[in-house]
């Protein structure tokens, strides 16, 4: 539905369209002459962020990130709102679909001082998805660090890496928007500066974010290679310790008659006494060597 001028008594009239019907596309293409390329770049719900001039418009296609998207939204619909803005020298027309709170209207003197407005809400809103992404990657590093689980969910790291991915990737179609609009920010190029150093920021910070937990799961990865071969090498002590007595008792295991010591109760007693001294001394020794006390930590 086609709102009412939101900026009444300006330099410049702002219709905002929530929740576009077909007939809002038909009254575009005729009423507004917006070309029908266009208007059918509009219609794409998943569209990424791009910028494209006319003789007729200025035309912008940018995504805030949608602060209700929960931990599990991994696709560009599921983490944005896309809104549409269609530019001309004295006319704003803005499209979405759903109602967002930051499209009011400020004290704008020009439509660039309203569309800075709303480009430069657009790019802070991805502070509410640094802050998310942040908040995940402490519980990653508490659970590796404190090592209070030997695994992590997979599905957790792959909606955290998702997310990274989608919100990294529509940052940089909205810095590529931005460079190529250079022509409409032509007479007001601090707007332009300011909006990219904004974007800079945002995307810097989640680049960190974003390195910081490869290196994190990397650290995990070694510790448990870690884990494992401590785990072999206390097997390896066990077996080591008890290889004479399986070559004893597999020795006099044999099926002959023959060997000596089978009715004496001395050479019993002799061979659990050797039995029992090669345990001692391979304790002894491997403990000596420090191979216990490393598994133990």
């Amino acid at each position: 539905m086609i709102s009412q001028d939101l900026a009444p008594q300006k330099d410049f009239n702002w219709y905002d369209i929530e929740d576009p019907r077909r007939e809002d596309f038909e009254v575009l293409a005729t009423k507004f002459n917006i070309p029908q390329l266009l208007v059918f770049d509009t219609e794409k719900p998943e569209h990424l962020p791009k910028y494209e001039t006319t003789n007729e418009v200025h035309f912008f296609i940018l995504r805030s990130f949608d602060a209700h998207a929960g931990l599990k939204g991994t696709t560009i619909r599921g983490l944005t709102r896309k809104i549409t803005l269609l530019i001309s020298e004295k006319r704003l027309i803005t499209i979405h679909g759903r109602k967002l709170d930051y499209l009011k209207y400020t004290n704008a003197g020009s439509v660039q001082d309203q569309v800075y407005q709303i480009t430069l809400e657009v790019i802070q809103s991805y502070e509410t998805a640094l802050s998310k992404l942040q908040d995940q990657y402490a519980h990653f590093e508490n659970e590796i660090l404190s090592r209070k689980q030997a695994r992590l969910d997979t599905r957790r790291i792959y909606h955290f890496r998702r997310q990274s991915f989608v919100i990294k990737r529509i940052l940089s179609q909205v810095e590529e928007a931005l460079t190529l609009s250079r022509e409409f920010w032509r007479e007001h190029p601090s707007m332009l500066q300011d909006l990219k150093e904004n974007l800079h920021l945002i995307y810097f910070q989640l680049e960190d974010i974003s390195n910081n937990f490869d290196h994190l799961f990397q650290l995990h990865i070694a510790l448990n290679d870690q884990r494992a071969n401590e785990v072999m090498k206390v097997l390896t002590v066990f077996s080591s310790i008890f290889l004479p007595l399986n070559f004893l008792a597999s020795f006099y295991g044999m099926n002959f008659s023959i060997l000596p010591g089978l009715n004496s109760w001395m050479a019993l007693t002799i061979l659990v006494i050797i039995m029992i001294a090669f345990i001692v001394v391979g304790i002894w020794y491997f403990k000596k060597k420090g191979w216990f006390n490393t598994y133990l930590e």
